[in-house]
């Protein structure tokens, strides 16, 4: 008896994968190694890793599980996947409310955003996202902006006639209102599609524009704060993995993610200058956003994305407001 009971305590202290006999799985869309979000997803296994060495874990970059980025989200939801570095509004049609943490316009800089952590922005996203199968282990700010390969772009009158990838459903309803025609896809198949022709150019982060060498077909650039195009990327864990942590577990992976936060956001202050960098040596011209742009910009993101997602509802709208107070609160101090 005393035996047995020896056995069921050292199982109920194994670690997860342990006890389940297998490792979890991260995926995502980037290149290995010369991303911050794969450098950056690797500091979180190493983190964990010094808290709990007996958790094992295996990164599948370029989304070598052969699972499509938009796809990720279901797999995460039915156990198919374990975790996921993951752009939220790939989302948005099964979660609407996704559509937050990339309003246009709402965010205007990194600070901005750096000042929300510990915000009831985060958690009110928390909440859905736990809502909804998965849980939230990151939250990793990616600034960007437009690379084009026949105009350059400025204000909503200059997009007129481009086919423009926007990245989410509420952004492309506001290209549309400037004259643009939206075309939805993932930030990996951009580079095909502008070399093929089926792009004029898009907006995404300075590190995608970069990583995936989107530079070999883009002719005019445009980048700077306050800006337009401020992405949440997360690293997403199965819900029910999650819950079968252990609460030391749990500790560790919540200690790991902070520090990846720090290396993200400190990896993103110098992302535009290599943004600027890159694309001029590859023959690109540069335009800074100005002020006026982003207010032009702003002023139709209210009449349109903004709208559009008040009408989500009404805890929707709540925390829309919420969090325009704080980053003006904070704009402030």
């Amino acid at each position: 008896m005393r035996l047995a009971s020896a056995l069921v305590t050292a199982c109920l202290l194994m670690p997860l994968d342990a006890a389940i006999g297998r490792e979890l799985k991260i995926s995502h869309q980037w290149p290995g190694e010369t991303d911050t979000r794969d450098r950056a997803t690797r500091i979180f296994v190493q983190e964990v890793n010094l808290r709990v060495p007996g958790l094992s874990f295996r990164i599948h970059p370029r989304l070598s599980l052969n699972i499509k980025a938009e796809e990720q989200f279901d797999a995460l939801q039915s156990g198919r996947l374990e975790m996921s570095v993951y752009v939220l509004p790939y989302a948005v049609k099964k979660v609407p409310e996704f559509s937050l943490a990339v309003l246009p316009g709402l965010y205007p800089s990194l600070d901005a955003v750096r000042a929300l952590r510990g915000s009831k922005l985060l958690e009110y996203l928390q909440q859905v996202a736990n809502a909804n199968g998965v849980h939230v282990l990151t939250w990793w700010w990616v600034p960007g902006g437009f690379a084009t390969s026949n105009r350059e772009v400025a204000g909503p009158d200059s997009v007129k006639g481009l086919r423009l990838r926007g990245g989410d459903r509420l952004f492309d309803l506001m290209l549309k209102k400037a004259g643009a025609t939206p075309v939805e896809l993932p930030s990996n198949e951009i580079h095909e599609a502008m070399r093929s022709g089926k792009l004029d150019g898009a907006l995404t982060s300075y590190e995608t524009f970069v990583s995936t060498k989107v530079y070999e077909h883009a002719k005019h650039f445009t980048a700077g704060s306050p800006g337009i195009w401020m992405f949440l990327n997360t690293l997403l864990i199965s819900k029910p993995i999650w819950d079968g942590l252990s609460e030391a577990e749990k500790v560790a992976f919540e200690a790991a993610a902070e520090i990846s936060e720090d290396y993200f956001f400190a990896a993103q202050r110098d992302a535009e200058k290599r943004f600027i960098e890159t694309f001029t040596k590859a023959g690109a011209k540069y335009r800074k956003f100005t002020k006026d742009d982003y207010l032009a910009w702003l002023r139709l993101a209210q009449q349109t994305a903004w709208a559009e997602y008040l009408a989500i509802s009404p805890a929707a709208g709540a925390i829309l407001y919420e969090t325009i107070q704080t980053i003006l609160d904070n704009d402030q101090q």
